[in-house]
């Protein structure tokens, strides 16, 4: 089967139910400790971003659910936004 068949063959309704859409999966309500640990990862970011001029991004899961509700989805935004910074402070490192 070449790629033009691959791409333009029809999906079956019984091979499009074998792929669900991401649904956002229910969980159960936050500690109060996990609630302190979530506030304290939002204090992070938000530090984070304006030490590196960031005004707005964008971010989603894999599974559907909210990253925004989950301190290690939110400190790997803060991760990623200093490793940004880092690396565009340092420049390009072509050898």
């Amino acid at each position: 089967m070449g790629l033009r068949e691959f791409f333009g063959r029809r999906r079956t309704p019984a091979a499009a139910e074998s792929f669900p859409a991401a649904t956002e999966t229910e969980r159960a309500p936050l500690t109060p400790a996990q609630l302190a640990d979530l506030e304290e990862a939002w204090v992070e970011l938000r530090q984070a971003s304006q030490e590196a001029g960031v005004t707005s991004f964008r971010a989603c899961t894999r599974d559907g659910s909210r990253w925004e509700d989950n301190p290690e989805s939110v400190r790997a935004m803060t991760r990623m936004i200093k490793g940004t910074q880092k690396y565009t402070a340092e420049g390009p490192n072509d050898v």
